[in-house]
């Protein structure tokens, strides 16, 4: 139906920011995980808390890459 098709693109869209949004967090991360001076001594602990979050936004990008591709193939198949 129309509305079931409506509802689908919609979490299409939904999941596509989402990824987006991570992707853009990912990047951030990864530019202040490449700067030297978060390795120095005195910051070793600052280090870990970062490169904590990374994996967590690269382990949540995974997941909404999936669902993502879910959601496309659910709407392929709708229009099919």
């Amino acid at each position: 139906s129309r509305d079931a098709l409506l509802a689908l693109r919609a979490e299409v869209r939904k999941c596509e920011s989402r990824v987006e949004k991570l992707q853009e967090m990912s990047e951030k991360l990864a530019t202040k995980l490449a700067d030297p001076a978060l390795y120095d001594e005195d910051r070793v602990d600052e280090a870990a808390v970062w490169q904590r979050k990374y994996s967590e936004v690269c382990d949540g990008l995974e997941r909404a890459e999936a669902l993502w591709m879910r959601a496309l193939e659910k709407l392929e198949a709708a229009e099919a």
